[in-house]
């Protein structure tokens, strides 16, 4: 029978996975990445995408190779079989239901005979099956998937946050960030008045022109009028670019 050949598929594709023979399986995770169609048809040699569906729901529904514990999807998958052309859209709804593989009885095909005295030697010698999702190996309980670049690269520097740092940098950067484009003091030292571009007397505290009498500090905007302070480049009214 065909759902046979799909349990054996499945088989060989939790041992290629790493995956215990008996650990739970959600029905998604059987559909999509152990058993989707592409390999389905290439390793079993599916006619249509239609065969593949009717043997997936029988596998589903197959006592023998699957333990399917949710009576709902027991149910379901035998009504879609009923129907003229079943399909694979109910599993939509049970994407999160877990299946498990159903260990091969004695004298079926794949499972060497042994003797009841082996058998319950190796029981009483043996741990049971874990039967669970892996254990996370990583201390912080996140598994090898959750690997977060970066963070949790092993040459991965951490930078010092603390308060004698942040100072250390603020000291650090705080001189370079000074704008020394204006000059420092007072108008004079030769500067030209921005009137009538007369040389000021070179002293310090020349606030006005004495050619003109033009204030050197502070002077209307050009363009709305607005009193402007020396050092700006823009009217704080208007926005006109003052000039230099």
């Amino acid at each position: 029978m065909m759902s046979d050949d799909m349990r054996g598929l499945l088989t060989q594709r939790l041992s290629e996975e790493g995956m215990p023979p008996e650990i739970p399986i959600s029905v998604a995770e059987l559909h999509r990445r152990l058993l989707p169609y592409p390999l389905c048809r290439d390793r079993l040699g599916l006619a249509s995408k239609g065969e593949y569906d009717t043997d997936f729901l029988r596998l589903l529904v197959d006592d023998v190779s699957l333990h399917v514990p949710e009576a709902a999807l027991r149910e379901a998958v035998r009504d879609e079989l009923g129907s003229p052309e079943p399909g694979l859209a109910l599993l939509q709804r049970f994407a999160a239901s877990e299946v498990r593989l159903r260990s091969l009885a004695p004298g079926s095909p794949g499972r060497a005979e042994e003797s009841p005295g082996v058998e319950t030697e190796r029981s009483a010698v043996e741990p049971p099956i874990e039967t669970g999702p892996p254990i996370a190996e990583l201390e912080t309980g996140r598994s090898r998937g959750d690997h977060l670049p970066g963070l949790d690269d092993p040459l991965l520097i951490p930078q010092d946050e603390s308060a004698d740092a942040l100072g250390r940098v603020h000291a650090d950067v705080t001189p370079a960030s000074r704008d020394d484009s204006e000059p420092e003091g007072d108008a004079g030292s030769g500067m030209p008045c921005r009137s009538c571009m007369a040389p000021l007397p070179e002293r310090s505290g020349v606030r006005f022109c004495p050619h003109c009498g033009a204030d050197q500090e502070r002077w209307p905007c050009p363009a709305c009028g607005e009193e402007v302070e020396r050092g700006w480049s823009y009217c704080a009214l208007c926005g006109k670019m003052l000039p230099t």
